[in-house]
């Protein structure tokens, strides 16, 4: 007969007394301490599922990324929609008025907010784009946002003031799509000499055509479309809303 409260006390380290021979070194090769190639081991494999683990994660949080921009755009696109049913006109990019000193600019996204058809858009300086509704999530991680900046996005030169009745493909033409990027500007307007830079995924990388980009057209469609597909002529219908 042996106490179980005896043989507890010693299961690892020294041999508890009453128990067998047999059964001592049975317990104490249970409980030996892991070797160094053991440890390696298991390093190993920790490290081999951390690298699996994280390139799946950072795809899934880009995938949530790309839609949280594809529904600003939406967004956008139904806002500019509405101004341009109302007006006629395509609003355009910077509205000025007066002279000299006595001038005042509103860009369009001003003109929007004004018009009652999107929340107050404030610089990425002021608020590191909490106003999440005018930044792209993918965007501000290639690029940190000028100070000057309301927005992320673009709006397409040649849409900016036109009137709506020129355009015959509504489904075909871009009118706002994540934007393009200048050294101490920011985001801007986007045109076939100026082309989108907030790609997806996100990269520094303004000449990495393979990335995509996500384009608004104007019957408020959003379309994710690789760099390389974005025409480069002036003429396009993609730039024009003209066949």
């Amino acid at each position: 007969m042996f106490h179980i409260g005896h043989a507890s006390s010693g299961i690892c380290g020294s041999s508890p007394r009453g128990l067998s021979t047999m059964f001592r070194g049975t317990i104490w090769r249970t409980c030996r301490a892991f070797t160094l190639v053991e440890l390696l081991v298991v390093i190993a494999i920790v490290g081999l599922l951390a690298g699996l683990a994280i390139p799946a994660i950072g795809r899934a949080q880009e995938s949530s990324n790309r839609a949280k921009c594809i529904s600003n755009l939406k967004g956008l696109g139904q806002s500019l929609n509405t101004y341009i049913t109302d007006s006629g006109m395509f609003p355009v990019i910077l509205e000025t008025s007066g002279r000299g000193s006595g001038s005042s600019s509103k860009p369009w996204t001003t003109l929007l907010v004004e018009a009652g058809l999107a929340p107050t858009a404030t610089a990425y300086s002021v608020n590191q784009g909490k106003n999440s509704f005018w930044y792209c999530p993918s965007a501000m991680k290639s690029q940190t946002p000028a100070g000057i900046n309301a927005t992320t996005y673009a709006y397409s030169a040649s849409a900016g003031g036109i009137p709506v009745a020129r355009v015959s493909s509504a489904s075909k033409m871009a009118l706002i799509m994540d934007g393009s990027w200048s050294s101490g500007v920011g985001f801007g307007s986007v045109a076939s000499t100026l082309m989108p830079y907030c790609c997806h995924p996100p990269t520094r990388n303004t000449n990495d055509s393979s990335a995509s980009v996500n384009i608004c057209f104007v019957d408020a469609h959003v379309e994710t479309r690789k760099k390389s597909e974005i025409p480069t002529s002036a003429t396009n219908v993609f730039w024009t809303g003209q066949n």
